[in-house]
């Protein structure tokens, strides 16, 4: 195991976020197996596991109604409905490690970071770059786990909106194919050097509220 920094007194909030397809998922496993002291922050989201995929590793698997009961409860630090589905950030997988004074790692899609960034200004912003567009879309249509109907509807939210989202990152960590190490590296860099700064970022826990708002789309 890499051995980290110690992290300052208040915890860093890291929003890693990425177009369909670009890798994200695969560097923050690699970040994962090779660095210790950081919380990683699980998603809900209405559909079934992929192959592979485990509950409450990978995400929270909900059903529509269950999602919406949770979402109205106040369960959810932010939500979202992007490629026809709900997702949603349960609160205290982001407030209570920070409170503890831990690092949290929390993966979203991008509407869900662009949301986030809005509202907490202090929060590290992290954009994975499957490096070009056609790229993105061979990945999609290679990894074979969407209806041509769900493949249409990312490939027109990552030219839409999601591919522009990197200018307004604090880093870009570019994914290309076969890069996933170096990729991992710079991720891993970021985070150290984040714990660094000499005056360190902070998230206003005030801020921190549960969203009772609906999903809305892109």
């Amino acid at each position: 195991m890499t051995s980290c920094v110690s992290p300052p007194a208040r915890g860093l909030l890291f929003l890693v976020t990425a177009p369909s397809a670009a890798g994200k998922d695969s560097v923050l496993r690699a970040v994962r197996e090779q660095m210790t002291g950081l919380a990683w922050a699980v998603t809900a989201v209405t559909r079934a596991a992929r192959p592979g995929e485990v509950e409450g590793r990978d995400h929270f698997f909900l059903g529509h109604d269950e999602f919406e009961v949770r979402r109205r409860a106040g369960w959810f630090l932010e939500t979202a409905r992007v490629y026809g589905r709900s997702y949603g950030t349960p609160l205290h997988q982001v407030l209570d490690p920070l409170a503890a004074g831990g690092d949290v790692v929390l993966r979203l899609d991008v509407q869900g970071a662009r949301a986030l960034q809005q509202r907490l200004p202090g929060a590290v912003v992290v954009f994975v770059d499957p490096v070009s567009a056609e790229e993105a879309e061979r990945r999609i249509r290679e990894r074979a786990t969407e209806s041509p109907g769900e493949v249409n509807v990312r490939l027109d939210a990552m030219h839409r909106y999601e591919l522009g989202y990197a200018a307004q990152a604090d880093y870009r960590v570019p994914n290309p194919m076969g890069g996933l190490e170096v990729a991992a590296d710079h991720l891993r860099s970021i985070i150290v050097a984040e714990r660094l700064r000499a005056r360190p970022r902070v998230v206003d826990l005030n801020q921190l509220q549960p969203s009772t708002d609906a999903p809305v789309h892109p």
